[in-house]
């Protein structure tokens, strides 16, 4: 009987023993950084705070994202308001320079002609019949005699260029189809234009004729506002043949 008694003790001072050590654990575990947020995580209802955080970051992220497109569109509306400004400025002294040079030519003086220049001119006694055919047309009120038909620039807009005829037509009918009410009755021609820095000419598709270069620049304001590079030029070129 001593002996059970005995056996049952130790037992039982053991179990107590690794009770009490258990315990001891598990204070210690609590004390610490790890044992408090998990003892945190099960008592409080609230998301973690890894959570959290992984949610204010992705909030902060696309705040970020959208300040960064709001600057980039902000930079692309004013690089095009200074593409029309400088546009319109090139317009205005082009516009001009066109006055001026018509104004200079209205407003020159016939030059007198020279004394040999009227002994050549003078008709001489052998021709007679061209003397009473020349008196005939002045009499007659023919055009050729009566006044010079002055050509009339017109203007036209620059929308691209290309290597080969195909090309353009191409990029003529691509335009169409994108922008079909801009260039409702517009015809195009091809112009050959001196290349960038000595390099070799270019073909670039014109589109006209428009009234003045005021129109051809609100065209092409109207057209860079969709993307498509366009600038004002005279309309001159051979006929671009569509297909």
């Amino acid at each position: 009987m001593t002996a059970l008694r005995r056996t049952q003790l130790i037992r039982f001072g053991a179990w107590t023993g690794l009770a009490t050590l258990a315990v001891l654990v598990a204070v210690i575990a609590a004390r610490t950084e790890a044992g408090v947020r998990r003892i945190a995580t099960l008592v409080s209802p609230e998301p973690p705070a890894a959570a959290r955080s992984a949610k204010e970051l992705q909030s902060a992220n696309r705040a970020l994202d959208q300040e960064a497109e709001q600057r980039r569109l902000s930079e692309a509306i004013r690089m095009l308001a200074a593409d029309r400004d400088r546009l319109l400025a090139r317009i205005g002294t082009l516009e001009r320079s066109v006055e001026d040079v018509t104004g200079s030519i209205a407003k020159a003086p016939p030059a007198a002609p020279s004394a040999p220049a009227m002994v050549q001119a003078a008709p001489e006694p052998a021709a007679p019949a061209q003397s009473r055919v020349a008196a005939g047309h002045l009499a007659t009120g023919s055009p050729a005699a009566v006044e010079s038909v002055a050509t009339k620039t017109e203007f036209g807009v620059d929308l691209g260029t290309n290597t080969t005829i195909e090309g353009l037509r191409a990029l003529w009918a691509r335009l169409k189809a994108n922008q079909p009410g801009l260039l409702e009755g517009l015809r195009p021609v091809m112009a050959l234009r001196e290349g960038p820095r000595g390099a070799a000419p270019e073909l670039r598709l014109i589109a006209g004729p428009l009234a003045n270069a005021s129109v051809a620049a609100r065209l092409c304001a109207a057209l860079a506002a969709g993307g498509q590079a366009c600038q004002p030029a005279v309309f001159d070129g051979q006929r671009l043949a569509l297909q």
